[in-house]
C-alpha cells in the first residue's frame, strides 16, 4: 500500500465521520441572514469529499498492480 492511497482512505474516513458529526451533532450551524441551516448541505459536502477520496485510492491501487 502506498502512502498516497493509505492517505486518501484515511481522508475517506475523517470525511465520512466530519459528515455524520455535522449531520447528527448536537450543533445547529444557522446563516444568520437567512436563518436556514447549513447541516444538510455542509454534511452531504464532506459524504461527497468522502466519495471522492474513495475513488482516488482505488485509482492508485489499480495503478499499483498494472505495474
Amino acid at each position: 500500500m502506498d502512502f498516497s492511497e493509505a492517505l486518501s482512505y484515511v481522508l475517506a474516513v475523517v470525511c465520512i465521520f466530519a459528515g455524520a458529526l455535522i449531520m447528527w451533532g448536537s450543533e445547529d450551524y444557522m446563516v444568520p441572514t437567512s436563518g436556514r441551516s447549513l447541516r444538510i448541505p455542509c454534511s452531504f459536502l464532506f459524504w461527497v469529499l468522502a466519495v471522492i477520496f474513495c475513488a482516488m485510492a482505488i485509482v492508485i491501487e489499480d495503478e499499483d498492480n498494472l505495474i
